[in-house]
């Protein structure tokens, strides 16, 4: 294209140059159909998300008609029927899910409460080692004072013969093993010393079941502590076990039964040859307005399947 023949082609495209040719007006082009193809691209084409509301779903636009039959060249009744049977399966299935979490927490409560009659059991046998360890600790701590009071006897009688009877009362003896002699001038001193290495000897003893009582005490407190929590814990899972009954199986097991009752009424729609959608709603929006009354828990997704297998309009978000 030569230079000239360029000048001449962008003038001819820029509705601002100047005419090719003096004493030439520059002429528009035909717009007598852009307006209706405006409105024709307008209508049939928009931006994603952007479609009007009114025409982004349409409730009813896929709804058979009442007087549609039910079985034609289709059996709906056992294509419904079949879908009827994967939804209960999916509420079983979702029931077993917590079953299995409720069986967890009853093997949980059962061997708690097996721990809780084991520790009741040791308690019960604590307490009475601990009360034949009191009455042992009484009895040597007992002796233990006997022997003091029967020496402060001796001592203040200070006579051959009482001193005789402490010796021979109590077995007491020399360091070499030998009995002490109730003649010999330092008896007392004698005397005094074995009766005070017997009396801590029996307080030694009556001590040892002191102890021995007080680590049985001990221990029934620590019993005690363990077997409050295990009850606690298993009153919690209770709870856990009664509100998954009331909040989650139950729901399922009422969805479950909307589903049986709609199998049912198909079943009986299904041995009518000119059974019709019409006849399936009037039965189906009556009785499920009836059932969410008396089962006000039933969830909301399986109210949508009924009302969507039954044919029964929906709100556009349920479509």
């Amino acid at each position: 294209m030569s230079d000239s023949q360029e000048i001449e082609f962008n003038q001819g495209l820029d509705p601002l140059a100047a005419p090719m040719e003096s004493g030439k007006k520059f002429e528009e082009p035909v717009t007598e159909n852009l307006q209706s193809v405006d409105e024709t691209i307008d209508g049939q084409s928009y931006f994603l998300g952007e479609v009007p509301q009114s025409h982004l779903v349409d409730p009813c636009a896929f709804l058979p008609l009442n007087s549609d039959r039910l079985i034609g060249s289709v059996n709906m009744v056992e294509k419904l029927l079949y879908e009827v049977g994967v939804l209960i399966e999916e509420e079983v299935a979702s029931i077993q899910k917590h079953q299995k979490r409720i069986t967890f927490w009853e093997d949980r409560i059962e061997k708690n409460k097996s721990l809780i009659q084991k520790n009741e059991l040791r308690i019960k046998q604590n307490n009475s080692n601990a009360l034949h360890d009191k009455k042992n600790r009484d009895y040597w701590l007992g002796r233990a004072e006997e022997v003091e009071i029967d020496y402060s006897h001796a001592e203040m009688a200070s006579r051959q013969q009482d001193w005789a009877w402490l010796i021979k009362k109590y077995g007491l003896k020399n360091a070499d093993g030998t009995e002490i002699n109730a003649k010999a001038h330092c008896v007392e001193e004698l005397c005094n010393g074995e009766t005070k290495n017997l009396s801590a000897e029996y307080r030694a003893t009556g001590n040892k079941y002191e102890n021995a009582r007080k680590e049985k005490e001990t221990e029934n407190s620590r019993l005690v502590r363990e077997t409050a929590k295990l009850m606690n814990t298993n009153d919690m899972l209770q709870s856990y076990i009664a509100a998954t009954y009331t909040n989650d199986i139950e729901p399922l097991q009422d969805g479950i039964l909307l589903f049986k009752e709609l199998g049912q009424k198909l079943k009986s729609l299904g041995q009518e040859e000119k059974a019709t959608y019409g006849q399936m709603r009037a039965w189906a929006e009556p009785f499920l307005n009836d059932f969410i009354k008396a089962n006000s828990r039933v969830p909301q997704a399986v109210v949508t399947s009924f009302r969507k297998l039954t044919s029964i309009p929906l709100p556009p978000e349920y479509c």
